[in-house]
């Protein structure tokens, strides 16, 4: 049985909302489920799990009728979902009454349910959310049926807020496979057994590195799976450690180069460490200008001349202040409290 597995589509997010790119990045959960659907109806896959949050928060009903338009494209494959913390099902979400095509079936409980697919002979198990935290285990000590069928768990969580598990109870398990969303970094917990799909697409540039989807094959209670990235957007780091000699324009000559190498999907976040002239403003904004730039963290230290400050502002406290700690003995805890209380006292 071939099978795809995907989790956290978040149809709906708007990431990176502030930037020059925002509104094609808006299209790109939609862009990458639409390629996995036709990637299921090219390959003719049986079986598409979706493992929680397909939607970003409570879905719109023309939003339920388009993924459902999607899905009639692929009648002949059994699609199965869950709700996530995202899209949990409230009372009054459409979401939980919507009427899906026949090849669509939806965990609507709370508790754990399965359900048989029969011309597959596997049998499938899960829950959705009702709100948006769940502290138990609840994918410990599951009775699963054992006479042939293939067993799937199909679950969404992996902190202590949202369904916490333990890695090592579900290695051994009697599940062929346990299909994972929550988490937006794609991995395999357990070779071919437990695995995390990530995130379809990043939803933020702190999601570093390729997402997509996993592809699988059961075959006698034996699993394979293996990564397939979608590249609409890849958040690539960019770490770099500066010096007060380091000129904001060669920085920016340098930044712009990385750019020019790189695959027009890959958008960057950039740090800066290490030490730069206290009496010269960081070069962070104007880099957050260059094209495809996402975000710029400034963790730079002023290099500051206590010698210096302890002689121009003799009398004053930020004088007295470094004088006093000057006397103290000069370990690791003396010398930030030095550093950050004289930051302090410059900013006002």
């Amino acid at each position: 049985m071939k099978f795809i597995h995907i989790a956290d589509i978040h149809l709906g997010v708007k990431p990176d909302r502030n930037k020059p790119w925002g509104k094609e990045r808006e299209k790109h959960s939609w862009q990458a489920f639409q390629e996995v659907i036709d990637r299921v109806e090219e390959e003719k896959i049986q079986l598409l799990l979706i493992a929680g949050d397909l939607f970003h928060r409570q879905p719109l009903l023309r939003e339920l009728r388009e993924v459902d338009k999607q899905f009639s494209r692929i009648l002949d494959t059994k699609v199965v979902l869950i709700a996530g913390e995202r899209d949990y099902l409230n009372p009054n979400s459409y979401y939980g009454m919507f009427p899906w095509k026949e090849n669509v079936y939806f965990f609507h409980k709370e508790k754990m349910d399965y359900i048989e697919l029969e011309n597959l002979q596997t049998r499938i198990y899960g829950l959705s959310y009702h709100h948006r935290e769940i502290f138990g285990y609840l994918y410990e000590n599951i009775k699963v049926k054992e006479d042939g069928y293939s067993n799937i768990l199909l679950a969404h969580g992996g902190d202590e807020k949202h369904i916490p598990f333990k890695t090592n109870e579900l290695k051994k398990s009697v599940f062929d496979y346990v299909a994972f969303g929550h988490i937006h970094k794609p991995m395999q917990l357990v070779q071919d057994k437990v695995v995390m799909a990530g995130a379809l697409q990043p939803i933020s540039c702190n999601e570093i590195g390729e997402h997509g989807y996993f592809i699988g094959e059961i075959e006698s209670h034996i699993c394979h799976v293996e990564f397939q990235p979608i590249n609409y957007c890849e958040y690539i780091p960019i770490n770099l450690k500066v010096n007060k000699e380091i000129t904001g324009e060669a920085l920016r000559e340098f930044v712009t180069e990385q750019i020019k190498k790189a695959p027009s999907y890959q958008f960057f976040k950039i740090t800066l460490t290490g030490d730069c002239d206290a009496d010269t403003s960081t070069e962070d904004e104007a880099l957050e200008q260059l094209d495809r730039v996402a975000q710029v963290l400034n963790f730079c230290q002023p290099d500051y001349n206590f010698e210096k400050l302890k002689l121009q502002y003799e009398h004053q406290v930020i004088g007295q202040y470094i004088n006093a700690l000057e006397k103290m003995p000069q370990d690791e805890i003396t010398k930030k409290a030095l550093y950050y209380g004289v930051e302090a006292m410059m900013a006002k």
